[in-house]
């Protein structure tokens, strides 16, 4: 009798090995900022995120514009820097420390915004 359960059971228990799903692997939360098209201004221009998580600028504009920190501000005022973003490209930077991080369009100086990172308690540095 128990060689008949097993000869039964063996195929829906390796079958149900088989379809278990695989742990997913852990999502990073991805924030946009827009550049909207003739506006010389970020939007959002202030965003709260977590650490961990990506910010991306997306622009809508006909010209380039290059992040870049604001120099002696923030909690790392080297942290952003990017090449200009050609209008209908993108640009993404994960934040891993807590803090603030004010930045602007290094080409068009009017153009600022700020992430604040919080750890995973909710707390800035």
């Amino acid at each position: 009798m128990l060689s008949i359960m097993w000869i039964l059971t063996t195929p829906l228990l390796m079958a149900q090995e088989i379809t278990q799903p695989a742990t997913p692997e852990p999502v990073t939360k991805v924030h946009e900022v827009h550049i909207p098209k003739g506006a010389d201004k970020f939007e959002p221009p202030v965003l709260k995120i977590k650490t961990g998580e990506t910010v991306t600028w997306i622009n809508e504009d006909d010209r380039g514009h290059p992040i870049a920190s604001i120099p002696g501000q923030g909690t790392n005022d080297k942290e952003l820097f990017s090449a200009p973003i050609a209008p209908g490209k993108s640009w993404s930077h994960t934040f891993k420390k807590a803090g603030e991080y004010p930045y602007f369009c290094y080409i068009h100086y009017v153009m600022m915004g700020v992430v604040f990172v919080e750890d995973a308690q909710g707390q800035a540095q």
